[in-house]
């Protein structure tokens, strides 16, 4: 029986110690992390790798690990920007002042 549970949820490509960790106290058993890593693979498609750790008692025990067999990329909309952020807007380039024969030109009407 376990009291605390950390999960680590990684994307493609990442390491576990990168992933996000999530703590529960519901896991009790191999069963039920095995049941709730399906369930959060079913939620989030792209989810690639699933470790549950017992960290109860002083420990750090790996309780279960799940695989993704069916890791799909995520569909959302992606920047074209290589950096990720908003495309800046080109600026027009500001109206050439008039010089003085165009202002004398457009008095006189020609």
């Amino acid at each position: 029986m376990t009291d605390a549970v950390e999960i680590y949820i990684c994307k493609p490509g990442q390491k576990i110690e990168e992933g996000q960790m999530v703590m529960s106290n519901d896991i009790d058993c191999k069963e039920a992390a095995e049941e709730d890593a399906k369930k959060r693979c079913k939620i989030v498609p792209s989810t690639e790798r699933i470790v549950y750790y017992d960290v109860s008692g002083g420990g750090f025990k790996v309780l279960y690990s799940y695989t993704n067999p069916k890791v799909s990329q995520s569909k959302g909309k992606r920047s074209p920007h290589p950096m990720g952020g908003p495309i800046p807007k080109k600026k027009k380039a500001p109206a050439k002042k008039q010089g003085l024969w165009q202002k004398v030109k457009k008095s006189l009407g020609v």
